[in-house]
């Protein structure tokens, strides 16, 4: 059972444990007249037009950090440029005066404060023109989800670990983070400083509770379901979300399983229970090496069993479903199989060209180069933040695959000049229809046929009328084996792409780095007036010119 209600706090909080360190994500504008009349912004701030690109010559870097929610001015953060720092002053001002770097990286550090809500930021840095004008910086106050997790009775469990994780899209997949992490205090009480941004909550599996020797089982919240998002934790800068947490506590008892195989010695990797709610135990067993038995305490109730082994030729997996009344149970059985194995090729599109540059010739060509993954469809992020499997390399050289069963579909990541143009898996097309690995699967080969004839692509970016450094997406809209690039404009707002698969796209640009799921269609709804949509033809020179979004369009 879980409830919850919401505190609406837009007031700084500068009681944090430690000071986050993140890379800022920058507003850099010229400003039209100085930042008030403090000292602290010298009248020898230039303009961008008077500077050249690089400049040994000494100049002052100044600029004004702000609380982008309240727009006032934050004292006391420290200011980092490359190796130099300062302090804030009460207007929130800084400068570095004798600086003689033509670029710069700009960091900030302030209790209760981050520089981006994304977990994942991007390391940015200021050119020569940038670092000439007054910069304005924004800092974002910090969310904070706090709670209780509470027994039978309502009485409260401490010690309990309590997480706000996170999904975060990038050019690795999808993959889930802890933004934070704690343990309820004696009254049960936990709070998490995060930055704003959509979470779940959730609780630790606890086999033994200190104070009762009971099993305490692992909560979320929102409640996993197949589909409905509704329930998500949005949660805003500078808000508060309050929640009590109301984890089931219940006896464990003995489950005593048997391998099916003569290789008892050879024991488990490790063994997770999937509750018929939806949640994953982590569980220990305690394994008899001469009888090949294990045996595990589980509270009552459904679970599916799975467990793992790394073979040195093979890795095995064995799953079984059980049923724990309220006693203990034996005759469960293992049967271990190997994890599927699927060998991959690589095919040359026999239209290519042979006189392309450094890769003309074709033997230097390897499936390596392409960074092959296949990202699984239904991940358990309970057994870990990523949900990508790597193409793996065997002592025959030969490529494959080893993935459990389920679904995924493929994606590649850079090639230089060549892409993948089409994956077949015996006469299913993998781009269009994604790959279905079954139980004991393998054997047919994923087919990879490499192209390199592309198209390119270069376009502008303005942000409110003015070009600028932003974050460029260009999402596949037509089968692709990668189907999202990402690059940033340089600070006149230009952007290339140099070898561009064929395809349709739509192009989107963001002032700062924006992760979302862009396999979703409905991610782009909200910003349907900046996007673009274009089409790109083998040896085409194409052009895309791009409004961004700003910031106050995207920020929880």
């Amino acid at each position: 059972m879980v409830s919850g209600r919401i505190i609406p706090c837009f007031r700084h909080r500068g009681l944090v444990p430690f000071a986050v360190l993140l890379l800022a994500a920058l507003y850099v504008l010229p400003v039209a007249s100085q930042i008030g009349n403090s000292s602290g912004v010298g009248s020898s701030s230039l303009s961008a037009s008077s500077v050249s690109a690089v400049s040994t010559i000494a100049s002052t870097v100044s600029g004004q950090v702000l609380n982008a929610v309240t727009g006032l001015p934050v004292a006391r953060a420290l200011v980092r440029l490359n190796d130099r720092a300062v302090l804030t002053d009460h207007d929130g001002r800084f400068e570095f005066e004798r600086n003689t770097e033509a670029n710069g990286n700009v960091m900030i550090v302030k209790p209760g404060f981050s520089t981006t809500t994304d977990s994942d930021p991007a390391n940015l840095f200021l050119q020569g023109n940038q670092l000439a004008v007054p910069l304005r910086l924004l800092l974002y106050p910090e969310a904070v989800l706090t709670g209780s997790v509470l027994g039978p009775e309502d009485e409260p469990l401490s010690g309990i670990v309590v997480s706000a994780r996170r999904s975060i899209y990038d050019e690795m997949g999808r993959r889930v983070v802890n933004a934070g992490q704690t343990q309820t205090d004696s009254h049960g009480s936990f709070r998490l400083p995060v930055p704003a941004g959509v979470y779940r909550i959730e609780t630790r599996y606890v086999a033994k509770y200190p104070a009762t020797g009971l099993a305490i089982l692992p909560v979320a919240l929102p409640a996993e379901t197949s589909s409905n998002t509704s329930g998500e934790i949005r949660i805003h800068s500078g808000e508060e979300q309050h929640f009590d947490l109301h984890p089931d506590v219940r006896h464990t008892h003995s489950v005593t399983a048997i391998v099916d195989s003569s290789e008892h010695g050879m024991g488990f990797v490790r063994i997770t229970a999937r509750s018929s709610n939806g949640s994953t135990l982590q569980i220990n067993g305690s394994s008899n090496g001469l009888s090949g038995e294990t045996t595990l305490e589980l509270p009552q109730g459904t679970y599916t069993l799975k467990a793992r082994r790394n073979n040195p030729e093979s890795p095995e997996e064995a799953e079984a479903t059980i049923t724990v009344p309220d006693h203990d149970i034996a005759g469960v059985v293992f049967h271990f199989s190997p994890i599927p194995s699927i060998p991959v090729e690589m095919l040359i599109d026999e239209d290519s060209t042979s006189d392309k540059g450094s890769t003309s010739d074709n033997s230097q060509l390897s499936l390596q180069q392409f960074n092959l993954v296949l990202e699984n469809d239904q991940p358990d992020f309970d057994e870990g933040g990523f949900t990508t499997i790597h193409l793996a390399t065997p002592a025959n050289h030969a490529f494959n695959f080893v993935a459990s069963p389920g679904s995924y579909h493929l994606q590649a990541r850079g090639g230089g000049e060549w892409y993948v143009k089409s994956v077949s898996n015996g006469a299913s097309d993998v781009l269009q229809q994604g790959l279905v690995v079954a139980p004991g699967a393998g054997g047919t080969p994923l087919r990879v046929m490499v192209s390199n004839l592309t198209g390119s692509l270069q376009g502008t970016v303005k942000l409110n009328g003015s070009p600028c450094g932003c974050w460029v997406y260009l999402i596949a809209t037509t089968p692709s084996a990668e189907p999202v690039f990402s690059m940033r404009s340089n600070s006149e707002g230009g952007f290339s792409n140099a070898h561009l698969p064929p395809g349709s796209y739509d192009g989107i640009a963001f002032e700062r780095r924006h992760s979302a799921n862009y396999r979703d269609p409905d991610v782009l709804a909200a910003f349907a007036t900046h996007v673009r949509s274009i089409t790109v033809n083998a040896g085409d020179k194409a052009t895309l010119d791009l409004d961004a979004v700003p910031d106050e369009d995207v920020l929880p």
